[in-house]
């Protein structure tokens, strides 16, 4: 073989190595894309739930034999555990367990997170004569997520319902009686009436809304029966039946 002929086919073999070379960084960055969007799609088809303490910190909530935001975390730490033992929800908390946050950064939180769904738990102290048993709220009529909010409130309400546990589903209104004076307005869940009057901050966040007053911290039988880690993770239970039912 010439000289000539020899640094010919070199020439093509390096040619030949370096297509072989380039055609593998190809494939390589094809699969990492792959891989990358795979993870995204993943994540994008998971539904996403937010879950809200009404209190915590400072702001410990209502007083009684319990504190409300203790109770709040047992029950949403043990929710989220459900939630996040599979792989079809995100779970996300406007804030974490002992912190206090306000209503309008909690709504940011959900905002931000695009949530599917928000849940927020809450106690009362037994000294309106409205809260007598566990209340749902849902967002009113007015609201662009009435649909899906309403739709969670009714799940929620027939797990309930089947456990025999007493609720009342409704909207809940502060009606002012004179300047700086409100008082509460509830009315049924087939009411959507546009009474214009304000309700709970959280229930402008973008994303459907349930809020859940559990139990009367100042009631030694709601305390006896729910406030235990058996009570906890029963109540949890009932919340993740009710969110499954909602998105099967």
């Amino acid at each position: 073989m010439t000289k000539r002929n020899s640094r010919r086919e070199i020439r093509k073999q390096t040619r030949i190595l370096a297509l072989i070379i380039v055609g593998l960084i190809v494939l390589i960055i094809g699969l990492v894309v792959f891989q990358l969007t795979s993870e995204k799609a993943k994540q994008d088809a998971k539904v996403v739930i937010v879950l809200d303490n009404a209190h915590g910190g400072d702001a410990s909530g209502n007083q009684g034999i319990i504190s409300e935001d203790e109770y709040n975390e047992k029950v949403i730490d043990a929710l989220a555990a459900k939630l996040e033992a599979g792989t079809d929800y995100t779970v996300v908390r406007t804030h974490q367990d002992g912190q206090a946050m306000a209503v309008s950064t909690r709504v940011e939180v959900i905002n931000n997170a695009k949530a599917d769904l928000v849940l927020s738990v809450r106690c009362h102290d037994g000294m309106s004569p409205n809260f007598t048993n566990t209340m749902i709220f849902a967002q009113p009529a007015v609201s662009k997520y009435h649909a899906g909010s309403v739709a969670f409130a009714k799940a929620l309400e027939e797990t309930f319902q089947a456990k025999e546990i007493a609720c009342t589903t409704g909207y809940f209104y502060n009606h002012p009686i004179k300047a700086g004076y409100f008082q509460e307005h509830l009315v049924p869940l087939d009411d959507e009436t546009d009474y214009q009057e304000e309700t709970y901050d959280l229930m402008n966040a973008e994303a459907p809304v349930v809020i859940v007053s559990q139990i009367n911290v100042n009631s030694q039988e709601d305390v006896d029966a729910w406030a235990t880690d058996e009570g906890y993770e029963q109540i949890a239970d009932l919340y993740y039946k009710a969110i499954r039912s909602v998105f099967k």
